[in-house]
């Protein structure tokens, strides 16, 4: 029988390579041993466990919240729910971060009566939610019998699960990702970078995101192979752990967002960069936010020493609402950057320039055969020509069926027609271009700031601010514009340690940062907050919430140590003439 579902796969994994491991998970510590090692044999008991009582206790098609720490037991439970013929909704634990707020969302959105977790947390848990949902865990001995479970029903149309949205410019929504098209999916990430079977992957990514769930352990297990774990925490606290884990294991693949290239070799010594050999990974995939042609520049350097091939760095492109994956570069292609005019960039225009005033960009790769690809004007849907930076507008069998539970949002995103007619398209969100083949990504729509006119591009403001001074190298930021007098203001927000410095110098750093920028982006930049580390939200994904900062500072909710605005600004969000040095 044909193999078509990442059910299927799983069975069949466990029937033909049983006991080779296919996750291992590596705990937090700079030489931590093997925490627990799940072979294919053992995902499937675990899995027909879990699935066995999911099926005495809930109904085919109902959805299941998720909530582990990072590890196997996570792995199990998302299989034990297609094992059950039942929806597994990945989510974050909630903690004292914000995620507690976005459980209860993601509860209500997805209209979910189960809870899944482990025994760590099941306390907490029931204590939380609310008393009408069940909430078990699934890391106990007596949960059920693996031989009660029966085969489910499975077909294309059958939600593989619901992969909830980062939520970096909108509330997080419960995409609908189907066996169809997650199969699918899984096929063009392979295809893309040429992966065969018996693949060895790493990742720190959150096992809820679609990148590490999909581009780690799904499409690992997909292809017979083992999937290296570790937190992200531990990512964070030492990013030379990700690299030693890809040096000591052969790892050939393994994804990260742009901003955990620049952690590494802001954090990672040449001397322990040396003594790194990563002369096996192929693929460095970066993805999840736009990739920065100077991070890969800046990684390739800093890791040449440990053998790191400039072909490894491999720029992509996706979304939770295709699944994962739409673009990504060619295997053995140096991605190397175009240099376009900066003011034609802000009129979407792309323009090749090697002027003075000239802005770097770097492609994602080709438009897959089997995926349509539209660059439309998102004011009045018509289709662009060549050259001209528009919205990606995106048709293909990976294209998840809509947004659980909301109608009306999934045909305005999922179901968009052209001027002309032409439809149904995903609409995107985000800013892009075709060049010579390859898909060039610029920004998200609603994050761009517009001033008299000009689009700024808030990535270019947060990229340029670690260069300004060292005090700004290691901390996040964010850009975005809010309404002023006749025209959108820029606000820049920057996380500083400030303890050690006196007014006068915050205020020096400050102009600094307004002088410099204002200069950079050719518009005025006046007005600049200082938060604390971590006062600069990010996704689960680590993407920076630009709206939802724009929305603190705009309400007065941004815990700013320092704030200088301009009189205009302070007047209609802080109700004063001047707040400098507040």
């Amino acid at each position: 029988m044909p193999i078509e579902n990442l059910f299927q796969a799983a069975r069949e994994n466990a029937r033909t390579i049983g006991d080779q491991p296919a996750v291992v998970f590596v705990p937090d510590g700079p030489d931590g041993d093997i925490h627990r090692e799940l072979t294919y044999s053992a995902l499937d008991r675990g899995a027909r466990r879990i699935g066995a009582w999911l099926q005495r206790h809930r109904s085919p098609g109902d959805r299941v919240i998720l909530l582990y720490p990072p590890g196997t037991d996570f792995v199990e439970a998302f299989f034990g729910c297609l094992y059950a013929g039942m929806t597994p909704v990945p989510s974050p634990l909630p903690g004292n971060d914000g995620r507690a707020g976005r459980l209860r969302t993601i509860l209500q959105a997805a209209d979910a009566s189960t809870i899944l977790t482990d025994s760590g947390n099941l306390d907490d848990l029931s204590t939380e939610v609310d008393h009408g949902i069940v909430t078990t865990a699934t890391d106990v001995p007596d949960l059920a019998d693996e031989n009660a479970w029966t085969e489910p029903d499975v077909g294309p149309d059958t939600l593989a699960l619901l992969q909830f949205t980062s939520g970096s410019t909108s509330e997080p929504r419960g995409v609908m990702v189907s066996h169809a098209g997650l199969w699918h999916n899984l096929g063009l990430i392979a295809k893309t970078f040429e992966l065969g079977t018996g693949l060895r992957t790493a990742s720190w990514l959150p096992h809820y995101h679609d990148m590490g769930l999909i581009g780690g352990s799904l499409t690992s297990i997909r292809y017979g192979g083992t999937l290296w774990l570790m937190s992200p925490m531990s990512f964070l606290r030492d990013p030379f752990r990700w690299l030693a884990l890809i040096d000591r294991y052969d790892i050939e693949i393994s994804p990260a967002p742009n901003f955990a290239y620049d952690l590494c070799v802001r954090r990672i010594k040449p001397e322990r960069a040396a003594a790194l050999d990563l002369s096996r990974w192929r693929h460095a995939l970066n993805g999840a936010e736009p990739v920065d042609p100077a991070t890969l520049r800046r990684f390739v350097r800093h890791f040449e020493v440990a053998g790191l091939a400039p072909t490894a760095m491999r720029p992509c492109y996706g979304m939770a609402e295709v699944g994962l994956l739409v673009t990504g570069t060619e295997a053995g292609r140096i991605s190397e950057p175009v240099r376009v005019d900066a003011a034609a960039l802000e009129r979407r225009q792309f323009v090749l320039s090697d002027g003075a005033d000239s802005h770097a960009l770097v492609d994602s790769g080709p438009v897959p055969e089997d995926f349509e690809l539209l660059i439309v004007d998102p004011g009045t849907q018509t289709p662009l020509a060549d050259g001209r930076i528009g919205e990606i507008w995106l048709r293909g069998p990976s294209v998840a069926n809509g947004y659980w539970g909301q109608p009306d949002v999934t045909t305005a995103t999922f179901g968009a027609y052209t001027s002309e007619d032409d439809g149904p398209y995903l609409r995107t969100g985000d800013l892009g271009v075709c060049h010579e083949g390859n898909l060039f990504v610029t920004g998200r729509i609603k994050e761009l700031i517009i001033v008299n006119g000009r689009n700024i591009y808030p990535q270019d403001l947060e990229r340029r601010l670690p260069m300004l001074h060292p005090l700004l190298a290691d901390g996040g930021s964010a850009a975005f514009g809010v309404p002023g007098e006749g025209q959108e203001r820029v606000v820049v927000v920057q996380e500083l340690r400030a303890a050690n410095l006196d007014a006068a110098a915050v205020q020096a750093l400050s102009d600094l940062v307004k002088a410099q920028l204002s200069q950079y982006s050719g518009t005025p930049v006046a007005n600049v907050c200082f938060v604390k580390r971590g006062g600069v939200l990010r996704t689960t994904s680590g993407k920076v919430r630009r709206t939802e900062m724009r929305e603190q500072f705009r309400t007065g909710t941004l815990r700013s140590e320092f704030e200088d605005l301009e009189p205009s600004i302070a007047r209609r969000y802080r109700g004063a003439r001047d707040l400098a040095g507040v």
